[in-house]
């Protein structure tokens, strides 16, 4: 990808980026734990050196399941890119070593197993699949030393505004049994405030931080639109942090060229590092409960100062220093108990914004709650509820709904309920809004953005098109051309 000729320089190696004390040995470094990858990849030859130590397990529709040496398989000229997100995964964990301007690149963890668990997820009966898949995962935790489960899409198809609780959840039913079992699952928290669901407390939940690809600590800023706050159980989330941009990997687009590199963005990055973390850690210190571990990681990370998430970044040295000064199990039991509503019309008055969230949402999933009240509920102080209401509305009915909509957007400090907003309005978009929509080409929600892109792409012929960028220090450059194009054209 193209956005390294924009840092001017290559990013420090996520190793150093973690706190790493030093580069992980390519020989040791997650050696005999297996890791547990819920996703799909594609063959490739960057992932040939794991022979063995690596299968792709697929579960058919009829619960059959079929176990490949994705490893020793030739790569499809096709352009499906439908497992390149495992791809980057398994990269990000195991890549073997190689060295870029002076700066040396290992995976995190590449001495490790991994499985990839493709359920054939986000289609029905997806639940049940996944169950028979963690079945297989559970016959074999022995064999293949499983000790961590990789979980980036936990929503499944859930809704990712409505609240409910995340007992509920299909990923998460089908995933207690191995909770049970001692393996630990960690999950993405994920990308975006236009989200309010957050995973369970059961699982380790990593969130992300803009370190600008830079083991200099001081450099590192809080990530714009990521998602944080307490999930429909009201537990807060996620519990660390790790960077989530410009995460190196080898170049696996095309032909080898040596002065480049592939990166791996967001959560779902910044979960992969904590999982490799995970597995070093586990083999490292042979005696280590997840609980311990967990803990250790809390405890001994590092605060974003000025951040109003307390979630610390992941810094590997004061780990391992604390586990063997011999460090406790942390008690992780205070938020056990998740939050329920009994009547849903005495929840909808609660001062108790995820309280009142369950219950909003309830009644917009019965199409109980009439336009008028969801525009009271967008002037709700809770962007919980401004976003459920704002998601529920849709897009505007007429000329003066509209108008609204534009005012808010404006006025709106929330990132996600902004989103909402502008995918209301990007439904029935003119060409005389250009200058509003170019207007918000640096906002600071992907949505937004997004919507902005969406816009200018339904007139191709006329207005310029917008390049987005998952780095936040880059949305104002991307968004110059077309703003000086408006300038020109107005």
């Amino acid at each position: 990808m193209s956005d390294d000729l924009l840092l001017n320089k290559f990013p420090d190696p996520t190793w150093a980026r973690l706190g790493f004390p030093e580069q992980p040995n390519f020989h040791d470094s997650g050696q005999n734990i297996g890791i547990v990858i819920i996703d799909k990849i594609s063959p490739h030859d960057k992932i040939r050196h794991l022979g063995s130590r690596i299968k792709y397990i697929t579960v058919n529709d009829d619960l059959s399941i079929v176990v490949r040496n994705i490893a020793f398989e030739t790569p499809s000229d096709s352009h499906d890119d439908s497992g390149e997100h495992g791809l980057m995964t398994v990269l990000a964990l195991s890549h073997e070593p190689f060295e870029v301007q002076g700066k040396s690149y290992v995976g995190i963890a590449p001495a490790a197993n991994f499985i990839v668990l493709d359920h054939g997820a986000f289609k029905d009966g997806e639940g049940e699949r996944l169950k028979k898949g963690i079945e297989w995962v559970l016959t074999n935790q022995n064999e293949w030393n499983i000790k961590i489960i990789l979980n980036m899409g936990w929503h499944a198809q859930d809704n990712l505004v409505l609240l409910k609780n995340t007992s509920e959840n299909s990923t998460v039913q089908a995933l207690k049994s191995a909770v049970d079992k001692g393996i630990l699952v960690i999950s993405s928290n994920g990308n975006t405030r236009l989200i309010n669901i957050l995973p369970p407390y059961s699982f380790l939940t990593v969130g992300g931080y803009n370190d600008r690809g830079n083991a200099n600590r001081s450099m590192h800023l809080p990530y714009p639109d990521e998602p944080y706050g307490r999930n429909a159980d009201g537990h807060f989330r996620p519990d660390v942090l790790a960077p989530r941009v410009y995460l190196t990997i080898p170049f696996y687009e095309g032909k080898e060229n040596i002065d480049r590199v592939s990166y791996y963005w967001g959560t779902s990055g910044a979960a992969t590092l904590v999982a490799g973390v995970a597995a070093y850690l586990f083999s490292m210190f042979t005696n280590l409960n997840p609980a311990t571990l967990r803990s250790a990681l809390i405890e001994y990370g590092d605060p974003i100062v000025g951040y109003d998430y307390p979630a610390p970044r992941v810094n590997v040295a004061k780990v391992v220093y604390a586990l063997k000064k011999g460090m406790q199990s942390m008690d992780l039991q205070e938020h056990s108990d998740s939050l329920q509503i009994k009547d849903v019309y005495e929840a909808i008055n609660s001062v108790d914004d995820i309280e009142k969230g369950l219950a909003l949402s309830n009644l917009v999933q019965h199409q109980l709650c009439p336009r008028d009240e969801l525009w009271r509920f967008t002037l709700d102080k809770s962007p919980v509820i401004r976003k459920i209401a704002v998601y529920a509305l849709g897009k505007p009915i007429n000329n003066e709904e509209r108008r609204v909509f534009w005012n808010r957007i404006i006025g709106e400090k929330e990132g996600g309920v902004r989103g909402w907003y502008a995918y209301g309005l990007l439904q029935d978009a003119e060409k005389k809004e250009v200058a509003k929509w170019i207007s918000l080409s640096t906002d600071t929600n992907w949505t937004v953005r997004w919507c902005v892109s969406e816009y200018l792409a339904k007139f191709p012929d006329t207005f310029p098109k917008l390049e987005k960028t998952y780095d936040p220090d880059l949305i104002k450059s991307k968004a110059l051309p077309i703003q000086e194009w408006l300038n020109i054209n107005k």
